[in-house]
């Protein structure tokens, strides 16, 4: 059997998801770290990414793996993005929510999400909470991936606070069933710099 792929915590995170090998979409691929470490495991993935440099992060990750046509990569954009065919998990991850930079893209995003969910699928990312009023801790920007230009360089990502998160995805028939402060796992907090998400259709 071939090695899993990255240990990091995202990977990991994600790659429990799903009990058995299954088909995994993957919105906002980044440089790929991610989508690599699933195909790894045996998952069919369809990695979405709409920089040409990011992108080609992710196709020299899978000139690596010992089975590269699991993972299938595809220049679009993830707000817009209409495949045929539905997925047993679909993620978001290295904060790509923070594509959205207005309340009608991120209803765009996360139509995106449910339209390409099997009925039984579950849907993950992880985005920046936004903390609650009057919070003592207000977390600082953090580098992020989700340049647009042919430049790789940080931005920061949106934030958002998990009432409004809620709201979104009750908005496109989605539920939030799980949500953490980090990839360990650690009871979500409303001042948690992080907020990591898993649900399904409502």
């Amino acid at each position: 059997m071939a090695p899993v792929l990255s240990l990091d915590g995202p990977s990991r995170f994600y790659g429990k998801l799903l009990p058995s090998t299954g088909r995994v979409l993957v919105l906002g691929a980044g440089d790929g770290l991610v989508a690599a470490a699933l195909a790894s495991r045996g998952h069919e993935v369809v990695a979405v990414e709409g920089s040409t440099s990011l992108r080609g992060l992710v196709l020299e990750r899978k000139a690596t793996l010992a089975h590269p046509e699991r993972l299938v990569v595809v220049s679009d954009d993830p707000r817009t993005l209409s495949l045929e065919k539905k997925f047993s998990l679909v993620i978001a991850p290295h904060q790509a929510l923070g594509l959205a930079r207005s309340p009608d893209e991120l209803h765009a995003l996360l139509s995106v999400v449910a339209r390409h969910l099997e009925p039984e699928g579950t849907f993950a990312f992880d985005a920046l909470n936004e903390p609650a009023s009057g919070s003592v801790y207000r977390p600082r920007g953090v580098p992020h991936l989700r340049e647009r230009t042919e430049a790789i360089h940080p931005l920061s990502p949106l934030r958002l606070s998990a009432s409004t998160l809620d709201e979104a995805l009750d908005s496109v028939g989605l539920v939030a069933r799980e949500r953490f402060s980090d990839f360990n796992e650690s009871p979500f907090a409303p001042d948690a710099a992080l907020q990591v998400v898993v649900g399904g259709l409502a």
